[in-house]
């Protein structure tokens, strides 16, 4: 498994967001706005999937974002 993670605008560092998915799983969360109380700087950060990263095991980041959920995020801006 791995977590989705926001960056602290504060901070700069990672914060755990409580979901917990596996890359090919991340397609399927939303790109909905959504509040999170900071671990980091003690805060409420609004952030959305567009602003996370995947850490995977021990902070392996995933930085390419999967071809499909491109794809499925341009069809939304349309």
């Amino acid at each position: 498994m791995a977590m989705v993670m926001i960056r602290c605008p504060k901070t700069g560092r990672l914060v755990f967001t409580g979901i917990e998915t596996d890359a090919g799983s991340v397609n399927f969360i939303p790109p909905v706005n959504t509040r999170l109380k900071c671990t980091r700087c003690g805060e409420i950060h609004v952030w959305s999937i567009l602003d996370a990263e995947l850490v995977c095991g021990h902070l392996d980041t995933v930085s390419e974002i999967p071809r499909e959920w491109k794809a499925r995020l341009a069809k939304l801006g349309r």
